[in-house]
């Protein structure tokens, strides 16, 4: 196998395809395994994502080789085994990865709440066993409800219901949603200590395979370029990468529009106060920070440089009152929370800071009519060379899109995204045309020399504050003060405010788990309850596999996790025992962490109940 790279020529993105050789009639041909996504989608998780893919690839290829080596096995008459029924082919190979999701599973009590809130249901399916394989299959199959139905023998716990049971249950479960997220919530304070001070929000969408909008799913601003009817998803997830609270929108719901009825929910049912909204400058909106300051909690939301007004580039531009500073190792943050500190990702950052009154529109709740309204807020500007070097080279295929247009000398198209580098330069003799010959396109260097003026810097505006020197120790984590900030109880300089912000690439990273390894879409249900409870199940998947993530600590990857879980697998061997093939570091780590028993070889079908059990304590 070997990673293949593929340039398009539009977007300017490189698709990596995971490919293998193979000899049919004599000859070497290729075909395509698998599509591993664009390498500018990976740059948050990799310094290098081509690289890193060639190396793991050439990798897994190394050891397939060495698997397919034929060996020889003698067996003697006593041992030989009969051959396999069509009745045994379905349910010889089963999963020992549900282990380990059953202990986190069972750590956060889903059991008792779903058993509590089944009794008055009277139904005579077993609730339980039903979330079980709904929350299982997500992470070990992902697939639809019927092929998650298929898949129950899979698992070595006894899952009892039919196909209809799993569909009369779901339109129970979304029912329960609001009274979920507090049992979560309520789990997760008690287990794991959750601090819910710093809450992160993003905002993501999903496709549906159909062509025509209804009242839920509408045609909006796709994230992957899509023409289909989606569905927005608002997310708050916490410091520690778990997800918190989830609300769905109609596709064709504005970003910032998700905000306030989110806020509402989080308040509302988890009784979630002081606290710190991170978002990026689509949450920056007057009536989003309205909302958040008229609740008394802070906010860190990033802001459009290119947009603003020329005072404050100019202000920006301006050298004086920048500070160089290196990042202590107190202050590193991370990118990757499972990966190494990494030094060429944070070379010096040149800073500066203000405090002053900023005007918003703020629109009455009633009315809807905007008001201006004066805030005080803290403006923090840096600058990162390696920020500078990426944007510079995200230009690129634009400028030379700009260029190629300009050699062209053709009539412009009514939309393209090179274009705002090129400008017409048609000759005129008091005011009138001489002829089209004299139309000529010219490259825009002036705006080329603003844009390259700006690369690199990045504007944070937020309210937070902290203790100043020799100020006394407050009660509780922070109150909001008369000025209207938030004052937390410590200090708080320059740079903790950005790696609040920088916080913020978890969220997009877990967008991209439930996209991809836990393979939301595509999504088979059309009515609302149905889609709703489909997200529910999705997020308590994500919620499980963050916290095994959180129980290994640093050094493994919700992907590495998933694939050992799903290769945890045993063949039956005999009527009193399987046998399991495969091991690694991560299922070693979790045997040590979680307790559960990846490593043993053969395990008779008494041995694997104990294990179940122990799972549930």
């Amino acid at each position: 196998m070997y990673v293949s790279i593929i340039p398009e020529k539009k977007t300017g993105k490189r698709l990596m395809i995971v490919r293998e050789s193979f000899r049919k009639d004599g000859k070497v041909k290729q075909r395509n395994i698998k599509k591993l996504g664009y390498a500018e989608d990976y740059k948050d998780l990799y310094d290098d994502p081509i690289a890193h893919f060639k190396e793991e690839y050439k990798i897994l290829s190394k050891t397939r080789n060495e698997k397919n080596k034929k060996v020889t096995i003698k067996i003697s008459p006593l041992q030989e085994l009969e051959p396999l029924d069509e009745n045994d082919i379905s349910t010889n190979r089963k999963s020992l990865g549900a282990t380990a999701l059953s202990v986190i599973y069972h750590q956060l009590e889903l059991d008792q709440f779903v058993n509590n809130h089944n009794r008055s249901n009277n139904s005579e399916y077993n609730a339980n066993s039903i979330l079980k394989l709904l929350v299982y299959s997500r992470i070990l199959f992902p697939g639809s409800k019927l092929a998650s139905y298929a898949n129950k023998d899979r698992f070595f716990e006894k899952m009892d219901f039919s196909l209809q049971d799993i569909y009369r249950f779901m339109d129970s479960l979304v029912k329960w949603k609001d009274d979920l997220f507090v049992h979560l919530n309520k789990k997760m304070e008690e287990k794991y200590n959750r601090d819910t001070t710093l809450l992160f929000y993003d905002v993501t969408n999903y496709y549906f395979e159909i062509n025509n909008n209804d009242e839920f799913r509408k045609k909006g601003v796709s994230k992957e370029h899509r023409p289909n009817p989606i569905v927005q998803m608002g997310l708050f997830m916490d410091d520690e990468g778990i997800p918190v609270n989830y609300k769905l929108f109609p596709g064709n719901t504005n970003d910032c529009k998700t905000l306030i009825p989110m806020m509402g929910q989080t308040r509302l049912n988890l009784d979630i106060r002081d606290i710190i909204i991170v978002g990026d400058k689509g949450m920056m909106s007057g009536e989003n920070i309205g909302r958040i300051k008229s609740q008394k909690n802070g906010y860190v939301i990033s802001s459009s440089l290119r947009g603003a007004s020329k005072e404050f580039k100019d202000y920006v531009l301006n050298q004086n009152d920048y500070e160089y500073i290196e990042i202590p190792d107190t202050q590193r943050y991370e990118t990757k929370r499972s990966g190494s500190f990494n030094e060429e990702n944070y070379p010096k950052l040149k800073i500066k800071t203000r405090f002053t009154p900023r005007e918003i529109d703020v629109p009455n709740i009633r009315t809807g009519e905007k008001t201006k309204v004066i805030i005080n807020e803290r403006q923090i500007i840096f600058y990162s060379e390696k920020y500078a070097k990426k944007a510079k080279k995200d230009r690129e295929l634009a400028l030379i899109k700009a260029h190629e247009f300009v050699k062209a000398n053709k009539k412009l198209p009514k939309s393209f995204g090179s274009l705002k580098y090129v400008k017409e330069n048609i000759l005129k003799t008091d005011g009138e045309i001489i002829a089209p010959k004299d139309y000529q396109l010219l490259f825009d260097e002036d705006k080329l020399a603003r844009e390259e003026a700006l690369d690199g810097y990045y504007v944070i505006f937020t309210n937070v504050i902290g203790l100043k020197e020799g100020e006394k120790p407050l009660k509780g984590k922070g109150f909001y003060t008369k000025d209207g900030f938030f004052k937390l109880n410590k200090k708080v300089c320059d740079y903790d405010i950005i790696k609040m912000y920088r916080g913020l690439w978890e969220i997009e990273e877990t967008f991209r788990i439930t996209k991809s390894n836990l393979e939301v879409r595509p999504i088979y249900h059309y009515k609302d309850t149905r889609i709703d409870c489909h997200f529910l199940t999705c997020f308590l998947s994500l919620t499980i596999i963050r916290l095994i993530e959180k129980n290994l600590g640093p050094g493994y990857t919700t992907k590495e996790i998933i694939d050992s879980l799903r290769k945890a697998s045993g063949s039956k061997m005999e009527d009193n025992f399987y046998l399991f093939d495969y091991f690694n570091k991560t299922l070693a780590a979790m045997d040590k962490s979680l307790g559960t028993t990846f490593n043993r070889k053969f395990l008779t079908t008494g041995e694997i109940r104990n294990i179940i059990a122990k799972t549930k304590k």
